[in-house]
């Protein structure tokens, strides 16, 4: 458990969108533009062109946090990229992000769990501000899954490109800035979605993602209110990663959690997988949704199988 505070958001789009009905009458002639959007929430998703590369999306999303908070990058001495789409295998993406983002006083490192990644990172980083040996971390989320994506396929629908960027400090005493996290990991689904090499599209098991998701991630909500003295009614906003309104809605009903309090992103984005949650927590704020004192909570599940939630008191 740590005290923090969310100094600032930024976000980076691509300048491409592909809506559903781009899909339907350019790419893909069995793809019905009305039942993506009713069925998953997705209206279109943003691409990248072909010379962008992650690194890149994840150094404009930080360039724009930088930009509203007037922080000097060097005052940054944390840096956590959450992406499974790397630009190579070696050195970390996060390494060239800190030299496209010039955040030459940052420790950085890459965290891969796939949709969950954010949010691990952002458990991470929390745990380092809280020793007290680094002061100014940036969370990044970053990912492109256009580049594994098979766009003859149904399951195109499902991804888009961009990345998402926090920067953090830790609480202080007496800001009653809690944050607290439930992690978990179940490799018995670790078949459930997979990307077998750079080049090759990715394989989905949609049933199997969506039973296991809808398992986990209320269990941990569960455990962590339960830790926290923390009722559902708590609860005043969900910043939840998204891979379709159809799971968010059994989500929010399995923890008792109100549908209305969740902040839904993906119709714009379509799931931008390590990039979901910041995006999502930046359109809140854009939107005026997110007040001092209120109880955040942060919701995940990704490939693996990974989950985790977390709250946080708005300081």
């Amino acid at each position: 458990m740590a005290s923090l505070r969310f100094i600032s958001t930024g976000v980076c789009r691509p300048n491409k969108a592909i809506t559903n009905e781009d899909i339907a009458c350019n790419i893909n002639t069995r793809i019905d533009p009305d039942w993506v959007e009713r069925t998953l929430g997705i209206r279109q998703r943003y691409v990248a062109e072909n010379h962008v590369q992650t690194s890149d999306l994840a150094a404009a999303a930080i360039a724009d946090l930088l930009d509203r908070a007037k922080v000097d990058a060097g005052t940054v001495d944390l840096l956590l990229l959450a992406t499974c789409s790397p630009d190579k295998r070696a050195p970390a993406t996060a390494c060239l992000v800190q030299h496209k983002a010039g955040l030459a006083n940052a420790v950085a490192f890459d965290i891969s769990a796939v949709c969950s990644g954010f949010l691990y990172a952002l458990s991470v980083a929390a745990a380092m501000l809280h020793t007290g040996s680094y002061r100014r971390a940036i969370v990044v989320g970053a990912d492109m899954f256009s580049r594994v994506t098979d766009w003859q396929r149904r399951d195109c629908v499902f991804f888009g490109d961009g990345a998402g960027a926090v920067l953090l400090e830790a609480g202080g005493l007496g800001t009653n800035a809690l944050f607290d996290a439930e992690l978990y990991t179940d490799s018995c689904g670790r078949d459930a979605f997979s990307i077998d090499g750079s080049d090759s599209p990715f394989n989905m098991d949609g049933a199997a993602v969506f039973q296991a998701a809808s398992n986990a991630v209320p269990a941990c909500i569960d455990q962590l209110l339960k830790r926290n003295s923390l009722s559902a009614d708590s609860v005043d906003i969900v910043i939840p990663h998204q891979p379709s309104h159809n799971l968010l809605r059994e989500i929010a009903r399995r923890a008792g959690i109100g549908f209305e309090k969740f902040q839904l992103s993906m119709g714009r984005h379509a799931n931008t997988v390590g990039a979901t949650i910041p995006i999502a927590l930046h359109d809140a704020l854009e939107a005026g949704r997110l007040s001092h004192g209120d109880c955040v909570l942060f919701a995940a599940a990704g490939a693996g199988f990974t989950a985790g939630a977390a709250i946080h008191y708005w300081n």
